[in-house]
């Protein structure tokens, strides 16, 4: 009990200013050793771990400098290449669709010229040909194209169709 009485009767802030300035003259001289060995060129321990940290955090930051850079050079080299690579298929996707026109308006044209000569035709290859239109006019229309010189065709064939269906084929 004496000792808690006794500890009560002291300066406590004189106390912790002490403790204070003792542990300040500590990290002083902490601090002198460590200029002091670095000055001689017999750093201790503890400096060269501390340069060796700094300059590992050094060598880390210049190291995700260059990978940011890498990244972000990867990063505009796959734009260019989708780029590159969505004209291309707007290329081919043209191509496909002008060739599927123009194999669709070949094959009505070669039919009504063939029909106007006097060829005959059955009435599949007739429901064939319509099938065809039908597609060839919705592909124009999905490629916001417009059709030309393939509906006088289509007339003839309509007419020859349907004068086969009153006379049979």
């Amino acid at each position: 009990m004496e000792a808690i009485t006794l500890l009560f009767k002291q300066d406590i802030p004189a106390l912790i200013v002490g403790c204070f300035i003792i542990l300040s003259a500590f990290i002083a001289a902490y601090e002198i050793i460590g200029k002091f060995s670095k000055i001689i060129g017999r750093p201790v321990a503890w400096v060269r771990t501390k340069e060796s940290d700094h300059e590992l955090l050094f060598v880390t930051v210049n190291g995700l400098k260059e990978l940011q850079q890498k990244h972000d050079d990867s990063v505009a080299q796959s734009i260019r290449h989708d780029k590159f690579i969505r004209d291309d298929l707007e290329k081919l996707t043209r191509l496909f669709v002008d060739k599927e026109i123009d194999d669709w308006r070949w094959e009505i044209l070669n039919m009504a010229s063939a029909i106007s000569s006097g060829r005959n035709y059955s009435k599949e290859q007739f429901d064939h040909v319509l099938r065809t239109y039908e597609k060839y006019e919705q592909l124009l229309n999905d490629n916001h194209m417009s059709n030309g010189q393939v509906d006088a065709s289509m007339d003839v064939i309509r007419e020859v169709y349907k004068e086969k269906l009153k006379n049979g084929f």
